[in-house]
């Protein structure tokens, strides 16, 4: 292979996917604004940022069926009370394969991605990825058949 050839595509930035952009709230913000500004946002996570803007936290619309729904808190709680400390992030400079392998590790389903001055630029969710890979395979792969020789272990319905 000579050296004029492109990187392959798991070797591409996610810089180069379509981020979304994401929903950010001050600690301290409710719950109840914290999912109003998601639903706007049509968005599955929120940021919560400290007053320097520094992600201190994300809250997830798991974080809100498990740690709210159900439980004693009000609407007008902190999110502070819901969301995951510290959450990891990708740099902009992390490749496809790189970021596969930080969901698959790690179980979660959003994260943010930053630039070089660690300010968010986006927010990269598994769906994103998985459609941006979806993109970018040959319609050969995406239309194989199925393979007919796997057989079920399980019944339908059962």
């Amino acid at each position: 292979m000579g050296t004029s050839e492109s990187p392959s595509f798991w070797e591409q930035k996610i810089g180069l996917v379509s981020l979304q952009k994401p929903a950010i709230v001050k600690s301290g913000t409710s719950i109840k604004e914290a999912v109003q500004l998601m639903q706007k946002k049509k968005i599955g996570c929120i940021l919560v940022v400290d007053e320097n803007e520094n992600i201190i936290g994300i809250a997830t619309d798991g974080d809100l069926m498990h740690e709210f729904v159900g439980s004693t808190l009000s609407g007008d709680a902190a999110i502070d009370n819901i969301m995951s400390v510290n959450p990891k992030t990708a740099d902009k400079n992390a490749t496809v394969t790189e970021i596969v392998e930080m969901f698959y590790h790690n179980k979660f389903r959003h994260i943010p991605v930053i630039d070089e001055n660690n300010k968010v630029i986006g927010i990269l969710s598994v769906r994103g990825l998985m459609n941006y890979i979806a993109e970018h395979m040959p319609a050969e792969v995406l239309n194989l058949p199925p393979d007919s020789s796997i057989q079920s272990t399980d019944t339908a319905g059962g």
